[in-house]
């Protein structure tokens, strides 16, 4: 009987877990991963390490309770067989990018859907995601939009500061090409 109660104790313990994992995170993509290997499942837990994010398989009856408790009623639906959960901490764009590859790449690998910022992510607004510029590349995009007109300003300056440059070592050239000429028709 005592065995019993302490496993009862430990699944509560997971599911309070799982609730902070579930709130915590900026993003939530569930996956059904049947038919991938253990290799594969490393692979991919690496990659989206590297980009903030991680992959992790979970008892589906303690992960749809902990859902519940907080009240992600939306991703209870998919956690049914055998699901992954990537928990996403950072840019969601690099993390949606590096799973459409793996799924792209590996047929029975599903995605399934998820939350990200408090809202459902379905498939289409998944794959649109994953099609987006990281946050990194939008920020360097804004930068240079803001740059370019002074770089076109200082460009029309430069332009014409050596326009008279450019004039007046012509004159000084035209001058020494016109002394040279002088000076061979003496010799």
């Amino acid at each position: 009987m005592r065995i019993f109660f302490m496993a009862r104790e430990k699944k509560v313990e997971r599911v309070k877990e799982l609730e902070e994992v579930f709130s915590n995170a900026s993003s939530l993509v569930l996956a059904e991963y049947r038919g991938i290997t253990v290799t594969q499942q490393m692979q991919l837990r690496r990659q989206l390490n590297n980009v903030g994010a991680s992959f992790n398989v979970i008892k589906m009856s303690l992960a749809k309770r902990a859902a519940e408790n907080i009240g992600f009623n939306n991703i209870v639906d998919f956690l049914s067989g055998p699901t992954g959960v990537a928990v996403i901490n950072s840019d969601p764009v690099e993390a949606a990018k590096v799973l459409k590859n793996f799924s792209d790449e590996h047929e029975s690998f599903t995605i399934k859907g998820g939350r990200m910022e408090g809202e459902d992510l379905t498939l289409d607004k998944f794959n649109l995601l994953a099609t987006l510029d990281s946050r990194d590349v939008l920020l360097a995009k804004i930068a240079g939009g803001f740059l370019a007109p002074l770089n076109k300003f200082f460009g029309v300056g430069r332009a014409l500061i050596n326009k008279p440059a450019y004039a007046f070592q012509s004159l000084i050239d035209q001058k020494n090409l016109n002394n040279d000429e002088i000076n061979n028709e003496e010799e």
